[in-house]
């Protein structure tokens, strides 16, 4: 974690994100108000591969959670991420999220910070057919929340597809991390099925896989699996677990979550 960060960048994020928003105005039909069972949440986690589609243009969705993860050399690993996300249009949303407070116990010492901000649009390509995916792109820059940390670009590439009961998700795509002068790229992949048998319940499995880039991030993958309860259309919460391709740098993890559509900004003509 080497490279400072100003204070003109943070403002730039938040022009930027500002711009974002008066550059597609909304079409309303309807104020802003609390969600109803027509709105839906569309929730990235429990998943490592996040979905190619997007909620209607004008809702806002959060998520939040907790994960705890057993590392390498015996270290330990709780972290609080969270992931906002506004969709301006059928193409475009802006997301902004984080792995937030983050604390390592290495033996009986420990390293507390918060980690980078993550921020960019998601553009949604195509809608799916009776044979074609979903088809999205995201674009996301990471900047230490702080006065120290590295930089990095994630690339990603969604396809997602519904088949009978089964819903499936993969993702494609790289890390790009720098820092003092140096630069390291990290290829990633994971692939994941979800159902919901039996109604509020649903279950997902998946496996992932991420190359190394030292000395910025190491190479990991497992197979996660997960249970999700969805109350209401716009409420998901999940919990699960996965296991480690790679014991040495990742043996196991826990983790609990939920996505919310806290409020829908406008809807367009025709909508609810």
């Amino acid at each position: 974690m080497l490279e400072r960060v100003s204070n003109s960048r943070r403002r730039r994020l938040a022009v930027l994100l500002a711009a974002g928003a008066s550059a597609f105005p909304p079409r309303t039909a309807h104020a802003a108000d609390t969600p109803t069972d027509a709105d839906r949440a569309l929730p990235c986690r429990p998943t490592v591969s996040c979905t190619a589609d997007l909620a209607p243009p004008g809702t806002l969705e959060a998520e939040v959670g907790a994960f705890y993860s057993r590392l390498g050399d015996d270290q330990k690993l709780w972290a609080y991420p969270f992931l906002v996300k506004q969709t301006f249009t059928k193409l475009l949303q802006v997301q902004v999220g984080s792995n937030g407070y983050t604390v390592v116990h290495a033996g009986a010492s420990s390293a507390r910070h918060v980690d980078n901000l993550v921020f960019g649009p998601k553009l949604h390509l195509v809608d799916q057919g009776s044979i074609l995916p979903s088809l999205a792109l995201t674009a996301q820059a990471s900047v230490p929340a702080f006065a120290s940390g590295n930089d990095a670009v994630f690339l990603t590439a969604h396809a997602s597809k519904d088949v009978g009961p089964l819903h499936a998700d993969w993702n494609v795509g790289a890390d790009l991390w720098w820092g003092d002068g140096d630069a390291s790229a990290q290829p990633f992949t994971a692939f994941a099925l979800s159902a919901a048998p039996l109604q509020p319940f649903g279950v997902a499995l998946e496996a992932y896989a991420f190359g190394d880039a030292q000395p910025y991030a190491s190479r990991d993958g497992g197979f996660r699996g997960a249970i999700t309860m969805s109350p209401r259309s716009w409420l998901v919460f999940d919990f699960g677990a996965d296991v480690g391709w790679f014991p040495s740098t990742h043996a196991h993890s826990l983790f609990v979550g939920m996505s919310v559509v806290p409020i829908v900004f406008w809807h367009e003509q025709g909508s609810p």
